[in-house]
């Protein structure tokens, strides 16, 4: 797909200050959960500016920089591009110290067909490590969550 990034998102999301102190753009294929920063959203750099350039359809973070050039606020946001589309998933604003953690639930969603089952599995277990067999307190979190699921609808 061919666009122009700098439009796309600034159509978006108005407020950019498209690459006013920098920025830079990558995909995102997957997940490493051993590190915290940026580097746990697995992808490649690719080229994107005010110009038309391909795209393919995918996962892209963009990192916009504005403010001083000495110490720019750092915005985070994680779009997807489907059928020549342009979505904005998720963002951090001014992102400090492991902010990639922060995205790391939208890009789970986006990448694993079966993440919200995966995460079923894992609270299962919490709760199993934390209640043992003690079928009192299970009862009572069952008696809360019933609620919840009330309140919800």
């Amino acid at each position: 797909m061919l666009l122009n990034w700098c439009e796309e998102i600034t159509n978006i999301d108005p407020s950019i200050n498209f690459r006013a102190t920098g920025g830079w753009v990558k995909t995102v294929t997957g997940l490493d959960k051993s590190v915290l920063n940026g580097f746990s959203l697995v992808g490649e750099f690719v080229k994107a500016g005010d110009y038309k350039t391909e795209f393919s359809d995918g996962l892209y973070l963009d990192c916009n920089k504005e403010g001083k050039k000495s110490n720019p606020k750092q915005d985070f946001r994680l779009f997807r591009l489907k059928n020549g589309k342009l979505t904005l998933i998720d963002q951090v604003y001014n992102g400090k110290k492991n902010w990639a953690v922060e995205l790391w639930d939208s890009v789970s969603e986006e990448i694993d067909p079966n993440y919200h089952e995966n995460e079923v599995d894992k609270i299962m277990t919490i709760i199993l490590d934390k209640t043992g067999k003690n079928i009192k307190l299970l009862k009572k979190l069952q008696e809360e969550l019933d609620q919840v699921i009330i309140d919800f609808q």
